[in-house]
C-alpha cells in the first residue's frame, strides 16, 4: 500500500512539473513577448538626400540637397507580422532646378519685386507695365532656383516584419505620408537684373553674377499647403532589452502633389504689347519633391 502510495504521489509531481515547464514562460519568451507587444513608440532622426523632379520641360536639370528630419514613431500590431505605423514629425528638405533660357524663341523667365518689401510684384492684364517697371521694383531675369523647405509629416503605413532571429528582425514598410508646409523659402541665381525710372524705361542693367535668398515662396506656393506621396522602404531592429530595440531603415519618398501653383502668379516667360496694353505668358510649374530618407532609431 505504501509503495503505491509513493508510486502515486511520485506520478503527481512529475506531471505538476511538466506542466510547469509548459506554461511558464522562459526569461527568453517573456523577452520576446515584450518585443512583440501590441503598442510601441519610439524616436528617429533621418538624414535624407532630397530633390524634385518635373514634367515640365522647361524646368531641369535637377540638383539634390541634404535634409534632415526626425520625429516620434507610433506602432500598433494587428497580427504576428502586420503591424500599423504612424506618428508625427519635422523634415527638412529641398532641392534645386534651373529654367529654361531661350530669347530666340522668346523663352526668358523674369520677375519683379518691391524694393521696400522684397515682395513678388503681379503683373497686370492689358496694363501698361507701370506696375512692374518704376524707380520702386527691381527686374530679374531668373536663371536657377534653390528651395528649402520645412513639413510637419504624419506617416501612415502598413509594416510587415518577421519572427524574431537571434535578436533581429527584418521589416517593410509601405504606405502615404501626409505633409503639413510651414516654411517655403528660395535662393535664386539670376542672369541680370534691372533698374527703372519713373516712366518705366530701364536706368540700368547688372550682368554680373547674382543671387538673392530667403525669397518667400508663400504667395506662389500651392494654394493648400499640404503635401501627400509615396512612402516605402525596408529595414531592421535590434531587440538590446525587454521591448528597446534600435532600428535602421531606408525609405523612398515621392510626392504626388505640386509644390507650387500649376501657373505662376508672378513668373512670365514673355509679354506682348498691343496699343500700350501689356499681354503676359506666365510659366507652367510643376514641381514634384522626391526623397531617399535614412531612419535611425529606437522603439521602446
Amino acid at each position: 500500500m505504501k509503495k503505491k502510495l509513493l508510486l502515486a504521489a511520485t506520478v503527481l509531481l512529475l506531471n505538476n512539473f511538466a506542466t510547469a515547464q509548459t506554461t511558464t514562460p522562459s526569461p527568453e519568451d517573456k523577452k520576446k513577448e515584450e518585443f512583440d507587444k501590441t503598442f510601441r513608440f519610439g524616436l528617429r532622426i533621418t538624414p535624407q538626400p532630397t530633390w524634385y523632379s518635373s514634367n515640365d520641360k522647361n524646368i531641369g536639370p535637377y540638383g539634390a540637397k541634404f535634409g534632415f528630419g526626425f520625429g516620434l514613431n507610433m506602432e500598433f500590431k494587428l497580427s504576428d507580422i502586420v503591424a500599423f505605423q504612424t506618428g508625427i514629425g519635422g523634415d527638412f528638405e529641398g532641392g534645386k532646378y534651373t529654367y529654361k533660357y531661350d530669347p530666340i524663341n522668346n523663352y526668358a523667365v523674369r520677375y519683379w519685386q518691391n524694393n521696400n518689401t522684397n515682395e513678388f510684384i503681379a503683373p497686370k492684364k492689358d496694363g501698361d507695365g507701370l506696375e512692374l517697371k518704376n524707380t520702386t521694383s527691381t527686374g530679374y531675369l531668373l536663371k536657377e532656383r534653390s528651395i528649402k523647405t520645412t513639413h510637419v509629416t504624419i506617416p501612415l503605413l502598413l509594416k510587415l516584419a518577421t519572427k524574431e532571429y537571434s535578436g533581429l528582425k527584418y521589416f517593410g514598410v509601405f504606405g502615404v505620408e501626409l505633409g503639413i508646409r510651414i516654411k517655403h523659402l528660395a535662393t535664386d541665381s539670376y542672369y541680370e537684373t534691372y533698374k527703372y525710372d519713373a516712366a518705366g524705361s530701364i536706368t540700368a542693367t547688372d550682368k554680373a553674377p547674382a543671387t538673392q535668398s530667403a525669397i518667400n515662396l508663400k504667395s506662389d506656393g500651392s494654394l493648400i499647403p499640404m503635401r501627400i506621396g509615396l512612402n516605402a522602404g525596408i529595414g531592421t531592429e535590434y531587440r538590446i532589452a525587454g521591448s528597446t530595440a534600435l532600428f535602421f531603415s531606408v525609405n523612398y519618398f515621392r510626392g504626388f502633389t505640386n509644390q507650387l501653383k500649376n501657373d505662376s502668379k508672378y513668373l512670365i516667360y514673355n509679354n506682348t504689347n498691343n496699343a500700350g496694353a501689356n499681354t503676359y505668358n506666365f510659366i507652367k510649374q510643376n514641381i514634384i519633391q522626391n526623397a531617399i530618407r535614412i531612419n535611425i532609431g529606437v522603439m521602446f
